[in-house]
């Protein structure tokens, strides 16, 4: 099942942090019990990545919570089918599995990115995930057996460094996180709208603003004055996938005109990735594309990954020509109505953290970036290219839309 054949039985004695990692500190939960010993093993290729199928959805289907979505096999395998596969493929596959008495209880999903020599460990889904987490049983779920994938990953992967970005403060994860002294490099909010005690459309837009409510009919009428309104759903169709990639292609043309710095969108995987996962009904994601067209032109579309129990608002995106209409925001609407009337408990809008999303959200939770140095090159890329990207960016943020676009451009 892999290359590496790296397995180790380990106890809860075993489980403490390698003590060679920089910025990790000492952990006692090695003294705690830590229930049932786990067989340890890394995954680390496409075919022993799609081998777990079968014991990664029983595990799915048993512990994770609905936040979970972009931790899901179909997701992970479209990735690694764009990300992890061909000669010039960025990453490779690092799955830690934890088994007891031969039943999958234990998946930490991380992959390996290799610039030059330096070895960096990230999330299995980077950069099309927007979050990242590990999946593990009730009964797994001590902070020993955490340390202890963590250890196996490290000295299999030999990693330098471990950049693992858009950690939910709800998630498992966090708790490894805190455990290997791994370091906060960045937080923003990600809004979100609970639903589960609305029961029409209607008694939704009693909770809103009266001003929004009546700024957003007008909106709709400029939109309808130009033409017919309609509103599309697609899910698991070559439509679906043709309208993904030409959403992202929308997407990427709109962040370029107004200077915005965007790499992930520019590599062509990342719009060949959403018209696989939105189209593929053999291994379908929930991936689903909203279209909602003006006169039979399409002015908005938002793509999101819909559960039975939660929508998620990936990439969404407004033909600038209508801007006036706010079609982005009437689409949401939409949206809104449908994850009602579907009996969906919450609507995730995502980070980043945009105006015109907290019109409609009731709260926010905070997602963090984490990084931890594991050797001496590693701690000199974290303190010095990582830190210097974020003010980078920053820095480009304050200057004027045409120098952005001159900046943005030459970049990319």
């Amino acid at each position: 099942m892999t290359q590496l054949t790296v397995s180790e039985r380990l106890t809860a004695a075993d489980a403490s942090p390698a003590m060679s990692t920089l910025g990790t500190r000492p952990d006692a939960s090695h003294l705690m019990p830590a229930g049932p010993t786990l067989d340890l093993a890394v995954v680390d290729t496409v075919a022993g990545l799609a081998a777990l199928e079968a014991d990664w959805n029983d595990l799915y289907a048993r512990a994770a919570t609905p936040n979970q979505i972009f931790q899901q096999f179909n997701w992970c395998w479209h990735w690694a089918a764009h990300y992890a596969t061909g000669p010039d493929a960025p990453r490779r596959i690092a799955i830690v599995t934890g088994r007891s008495d031969g039943r999958l209880v234990l998946l930490l999903p991380l992959a390996v990115q290799t610039t030059a020599t330096l070895r960096e460990l990230q999330w299995l889904g980077e950069p099309v995930s927007q979050y990242g987490d590990v999946l593990v049983a009730p009964e797994a779920s001590h902070p020993a057996h955490l340390l202890a994938a963590w250890s196996l990953v490290v000295k299999a992967t030999r990693a330098d460094v471990a950049n693992l970005r858009k950690v939910r403060a709800d998630a498992p994860a966090v708790l490894l996180m805190e455990r290997t002294g791994a370091v906060v490099t960045a937080t923003e909010d990600a809004p979100y709208l609970r639903l589960d005690g609305e029961q029409s459309f209607a008694g939704w837009e009693e909770r809103r603003r009266p001003r929004a409510l009546k700024n957003r009919r007008r909106q709709a009428r400029r939109l309808a004055d130009t033409g017919p309104v309609t509103v599309e759903r697609m899910t698991a169709t070559p439509e679906a996938g043709d309208a993904a990639e030409a959403a992202v292609a929308l997407k990427r043309e709109t962040l370029a005109d107004r200077g915005e710095f965007a790499p992930a969108l520019n590599d062509r995987r990342f719009a060949a990735f959403f018209r696989d996962a939105c189209a593929s009904s053999e291994r379908p994601t929930g991936a689903t594309v909203h279209t909602l067209s003006c006169d039979g032109k399409p002015v908005a579309r938002k793509i999101l990954l819909e559960t039975t129990a939660a929508s998620f608002l990936h990439v969404a995106v407004y033909d600038p020509a209508f801007e006036r209409c706010a079609p982005g925001a009437l689409l949401l609407e939409n949206v809104i109505g449908d994850c009602i009337e579907k009996r969906r408990a919450t609507l995730d809008l995502l980070p980043p953290l945009h105006a015109y999303k907290m019109d409609f959200a009731d709260g926010v939770v905070t997602v963090s970036d984490y990084a931890l140095a594991i050797s001496t090159r590693g701690w000199l890329y974290m303190n010095g290219y990582l830190r210097l990207r974020r003010r980078l960016k920053a820095a480009i943020t304050t200057l004027p839309p045409s120098v952005r676009r001159l900046v943005t451009r030459a970049t990319t």
